[in-house]
């Protein structure tokens, strides 16, 4: 309906970048995309307050204070950071406290199940915000077990709200939460939506140390039959369409950090994982680990020489469709494990590509993608000949949309339709390795030629922008020996 209304101003450029500017304001008004940051306390030596983005950032999440089965709350010593809230503040951004997390949530469910420890936890948590300029509460009870805790947790969230109510502004209220229903079957949304400004998905782990497979940290998409584990559209759906959440309270999470898989290949058995921070991801591109795109979950992964660990992240090309999917769904925003974690020799390129791609921040700013590819190539395929293994590689251009259709429909970010197809010499396809919608990049796919026999064939590369009706096919040929 937008874009027919915006049609007739499409000779006139100026208006229709006026239109365009007052619809964006609007929107932005009435609450605009969020960018929620979490800030863990330990990380102040390494990450002081001093080099945060606060440009790029909506909210800050100041994580953990710990609940007490009494109503009591604890940290570690010197957890108030006063100069972060006030370099926050003067910027702009917002400042909640964050209570719980993976290792302390234990006081949740008896102070929950206690009306005097309730209220009190109620009243301390209310003056310690108020004690120190704090916009909010983010609670992170990692996770309720059963229907008692359920219970008890609905009461205590409109208790909180009770509270917060009277204050002037009041205090925000908000709620990460897991991926699925396993343990989201613990939460009662349909009471709870109201009192809550917003719920954060961690949308990320759906694969790790306890999985017998290496796979995508934070997919966007997937398949059963392949990734049994989950991704991001259908942890939306969980939430949208299963838990009847409104979309407007809906923020989805992305990673700053990745997974190494003791694997040989995506999706291939796994001895065993760790965590790994971008800023350690980022510089082994190029020393002997080769960067690989995930087409069907929208993400990098690498893999090391000797084809003995896989690394799935996130890097700026996935963050930038990521954003893409958050406009076209009309989801509120995303939040953010961890900040600092992409702090690269005085860059923070992730956040920096949400900003952007969020909206937050106009212009584009030099990131780790600095050498973006200005046009098309199709490289050779190595080793050629081959058996049975070899690795194609192919880069696409950065593309601006010009166009109303593709402003709003996809965002600033425009992508390329990309397909990437194997062919005999009678011109039969035999393989199609990619047949996506991808952003500007290089992407290396590997080609598992078993069970063809011995030959010569030819890969082709075919691509097109939709802007500007930009089309690329390159043809190259190859040879398997056996």
């Amino acid at each position: 309906m937008l874009i027919r209304l915006l049609r007739p101003f499409a000779r006139h450029w100026t208006g229709l970048l006026l239109l365009l500017l007052f619809l964006y304001a609007g929107q932005a008004e009435g609450g605009g995309l969020m960018v929620v940051g979490y800030y863990p306390d330990w990380i102040r030596g390494s990450y002081p307050h001093s080099v945060i983005p606060y440009r790029n950032l909506t909210h800050i999440v100041h994580s953990f204070l710990i609940p007490n089965g009494d109503g009591s709350l604890s940290g570690t010593s010197g957890f108030a950071y006063p100069a972060l809230v006030q370099g926050a503040h003067q910027a702009g951004v917002k400042v909640v406290v964050a209570l719980g997390g993976w290792d302390q949530s234990g006081g949740f469910s008896p102070m929950a199940a206690d009306t005097a420890a309730r209220r009190k936890f109620v009243q301390n948590i209310k003056a310690f915000c108020q004690a120190n300029n704090y916009d909010g509460i983010d609670l992170d009870w990692e996770y309720p077990a059963n229907a008692v805790d359920r219970a008890n947790l609905t009461i205590l969230v409109h208790e909180l709200r009770q509270a917060f109510a009277g204050l002037q502004p009041p205090l925000s209220i908000s709620m990460a939460v897991p991926a699925g229903n396993w343990t989201g079957q613990w939460f009662d949304f349909s009471s709870m939506k109201d009192d809550l400004d917003w719920l954060g998905i961690m949308t990320y782990d759906y694969h790790g140390s306890w999985t017998s497979t290496s796979g995508p940290n934070s997919p966007l998409y997937g398949k059963w039959s392949v990734n049994t584990q989950g991704w991001i559209d259908d942890s939306y759906t969980y939430y949208s369409v299963t838990r009847a959440v409104p979309t407007a309270k809906l923020l989805i999470g992305v990673p700053f950090y990745g997974w190494t898989f003791n694997a040989s290949t995506m999706y291939g058995a796994s001895t065993g994982a760790s965590q790994k921070q971008y800023q350690d991801i980022a510089p082994l591109i190029g020393q002997g680990w080769t960067r690989y795109w995930d087409s069907e979950g929208r993400v990098p992964y690498l893999i090391n020489a000797a084809a003995t660990q896989v690394i799935s992240y996130d890097d700026t090309a996935s963050l930038r469709v990521k954003c893409e999917y958050i406009v076209a769904k009309g989801i509120q925003g995303t939040i953010v494990w961890a900040l600092g974690q992409d702090y690269v020799n005085g860059g923070q390129p992730l956040l920096d590509a949400l900003g952007r791609g969020l909206g937050l921040v106009s212009g584009v700013e030099p990131d780790e993608e600095s050498l973006t590819p200005t046009t098309f190539a199709l490289y050779q395929n190595y080793p050629n000949p081959f058996n049975p293994t070899t690795t194609m590689r192919f880069q696409i251009p950065e593309s601006k949309s010009q166009t109303p259709e593709n402003v709003l429909g996809f965002g600033i970010w425009n992508l390329t339709f990309v397909s990437l197809m194997v062919y005999d010499v009678l011109g039969r396809e035999v393989a199609t390795l990619v047949n996506d919608r991808l952003p500007a990049g290089t992407y290396t796919v590997p080609f598992n030629a078993s069970a063809l026999p011995s030959g010569v064939y030819f890969y082709r590369l075919q691509a097109h922008i939709s802007d500007g009706g930009q089309f690329y096919v390159e043809t190259r040929k190859l040879v398997v020996t056996k």
